[in-house]
């Protein structure tokens, strides 16, 4: 069975547009299984909400896997007055918001059972700040709420709204200059377009040297969760883990500890701070990209985790392809998508016969 191959950029705004916070990855996992049964021969929807799905091909069995969750927050309360209260979904070590991930003055959703109500992140800002508040360098998580444009605590709970809900932010995925895309969620849905799009490729070709499936995995960011599971619903050799890749190519980052250049193709990963990849694998795939002119980087990344740790733990032949991503954890997480196109290139040359 075969599709048409997607147009990229729409894929990718189509994924990324999509609410799916750490734990309510439905919106997203529904999206994926409707739209890879367009090409593979066989999906599977697991337990814990993992979908998989064959592509075809025969021997040993390749698994491309990607993540459908994304950074969310966790309503703590509502006021009087008809603010959210909001958390973190992770274990807070420091008991305040951190300055990797600021959610401040961007539009947020409400998950509910109901509808999706909008609103916006807030802090008291400007002119009201007192003297003592501007000179204070940390945040308290007192000080974030989301505003809704109510006023009353019944307001909220008549939207369905209650401690427990996710939220996340919500700009609009746009392009920027010739080659980049900006917006939420990159990490990991621009993985999930890399295997969508190279799954499309392979359906169907007679010359596939393994038997190539999909995988889109849940709680990545709470832990590589869904991803400890997938040995259980499929028994895998070897795995490519997708996520974003780290760059130093702005200003204020150590381009020392991080040599990644956005637009500088695939970045192929030995380790990060959680597991080493098998060695002769990921050097399979660098050879693969220079015998097939596809730009590739090499790279070990620090303060970084992948589903393919997880994987590895599972005793499954793991190694990390990763996409040059900028302002990783943001709203504004940018990609270019001629490293988009190169990874897809990196995969299909990888899975098919010489």
């Amino acid at each position: 069975m075969s599709a048409p191959a997607s147009n990229s950029f729409d894929l990718i705004r189509t994924l990324t547009e999509l609410p799916g916070p750490v734990g309510l990855e439905t919106a997203v996992q529904d999206y994926i299984a409707q739209h890879w049964s367009g090409f593979a021969e066989e999906i599977r929807r697991t337990r814990v909400d993992n979908v998989l799905a064959r592509v075809g091909g025969s021997g040993e069995r390749l698994i491309f896997v990607a993540h459908a969750d994304e950074l969310c927050w966790i309503v703590r309360s509502i006021s009087d007055d008809g603010f959210l209260h909001i958390g973190p979904f992770y274990h807070d070590t420091v008991g305040r918001p951190t300055k990797n991930t600021i959610p401040l003055n961007q539009p947020a959703l409400v998950l509910t059972s109901n509808a999706p109500v909008e609103g916006i992140f807030a802090t008291a800002s400007g002119h009201v700040v007192s003297p003592t508040q501007r000179a204070e360098p940390k945040w308290e998580w007192t000080e974030w709420f989301i505003e809704l444009g109510v006023s009353s605590k019944a307001a909220v709970e008549a939207l369905g709204i209650h401690p427990g809900c996710k939220v996340i932010w919500n700009p609009k995925t746009r392009r920027i200059g010739e080659h980049l895309i900006t917006g939420k969620a990159m990490d990991d849905r621009v993985a999930l377009a890399i295997a969508t799009l190279a799954g499309e490729r392979l359906a169907g070709r007679a010359d596939l040297r393994f038997d190539v499936w999909l995988a889109s995995t849940i709680q990545e960011e709470n832990g590589l969760v869904g991803a400890n599971s997938i040995v259980d619903a499929l028994d895998v050799d070897r795995a490519i883990a997708l996520d974003v890749g780290l760059t130093g190519d702005v200003p204020g980052v150590d381009d020392r500890m991080f040599p990644g250049k956005i637009g500088g193709g695939p970045i192929v990963v030995y380790n990060d701070f959680s597991v080493h990849y098998n060695w002769e694998f990921t050097e399979e795939l660098v050879t693969t990209a220079r015998i097939n002119e596809i730009p590739v980087q090499q790279a070990a990344f620090a303060n970084y985790g992948s589903d393919g740790a997880q994987l590895t733990r599972r005793g499954v032949k793991t190694a990390l392809v990763t996409y040059p991503t900028r302002y990783t954890h943001s709203p504004v997480e940018t990609v270019d998508l001629r490293d988009v196109e190169a990874c897809v290139d990196l995969l299909v040359a990888y899975a098919t016969r010489p």
